[in-house]
């Protein structure tokens, strides 16, 4: 019988005991499957959780929460090449909505043991801390920052943009050096933005490249200070989803490096936590994290 090791965030907005724990013990049970739940308080450390875990032999790992929760796990199985499975419980649930994991919990709780397929995906380290969306820095770090607990569980995706707001009014700019791959860029900004994921919200990008999340490679997204005309057409390409480029965007992509600096400390956050301040060092991890998807 193989083991699988559940990793539940009960403070996750979308989050229903009964329910969800009921859909996972029956897809464990119709598989064969021994199942240990585990559920994370405040102040836990996520990722030193399932590497405690891991040594104890888990053939799987489940991540119930939102993306903070499923960057942890993946923290935590760095180098193992353990498949995750995903339950999306959280706000924004960006990599299962990238990944077309369904955002019904019972529906995604019966990938577990039930048809599905594999998929090996790319990550970023900052530190020693591995990150799979993105890494901001600017206008998302402060909305990260200053969005409370109590509005996400209140508001949902809805407190982001509340909050997102807020700061794009109030935000001064900053004059920022970027360097992808050794090569230096000196620009005049509001965001930097490292990007593995196709999805901001509840929609892919208006006005990106393709971005893959197993293309070996990771997207930097640089929102220099536009005119007040360059920001009422980009405002009305996002609302129309106009996937056309937009002037005051530049975008990078990185193969192995890029380290962001200010000339003032910002706030830092990966993948929907605050993770700490600038300057900020992001490293590519090709192909590092294997996550159970649906079969196509």
């Amino acid at each position: 019988m193989s083991k699988v090791f559940v990793v539940v965030n009960p403070a996750s907005g979308h989050y229903h005991p009964d329910s969800v724990g009921a859909a996972i013990e029956r897809a464990a049970a119709a598989g064969g499957r021994d199942l240990e739940f585990h559920e994370i308080s405040a102040g836990d450390s996520v990722a030193d959780i399932v590497r405690a875990a891991a040594r104890r032999g888990f053939d799987m790992f489940v991540a119930v929460g939102g993306d903070g929760t499923i960057s942890g796990v993946v923290d935590g199985l760095n180098g193992s090449r353990m498949p995750i499975a995903i339950v999306p419980a959280g706000t924004g649930n960006l990599l299962a909505r990238g990944l077309g994991v369904p955002l019904d919990l019972v529906e995604a709780a019966g990938l577990i043991a039930g048809e599905h397929a594999t998929r090996t995906i790319d990550a970023m380290r900052v530190g020693t801390r591995v990150f799979v969306l993105n890494i901001g820095v600017g206008i998302s770090s402060a909305t990260v920052r200053d969005t409370s607990s109590a509005d996400k569980r209140r508001f949902g995706r809805a407190a982001y943009v509340g909050t997102g707001l807020r700061e794009l009014l109030g935000f001064r700019p900053c004059r920022f050096t970027v360097t992808v791959d050794g090569r230096t860029t000196r620009v005049r900004a509001t965001e930097i933005t490292v990007a593995n994921c196709d999805f901001i919200g509840d929609i892919p990008w208006p006005w990106a490249p393709d971005i893959l999340l197993d293309d070996g490679k990771l997207d930097v997204c640089l929102v220099l200070v536009p005119t007040a005309g360059e920001s009422i057409r980009s405002g009305l390409r996002v609302m129309r989803y106009r996937r056309k480029p937009v002037p005051n965007v530049r975008w990078l992509r990185a193969r192995r490096s890029v380290k962001i600096e200010a000339n003032r400390v910002l706030p830092v956050q990966g993948d929907g936590d605050l993770i700490g301040e600038t300057p900020v060092d992001v490293t590519v991890l090709p192909q590092a994290v294997r996550v159970i998807v649906p079969r196509r």
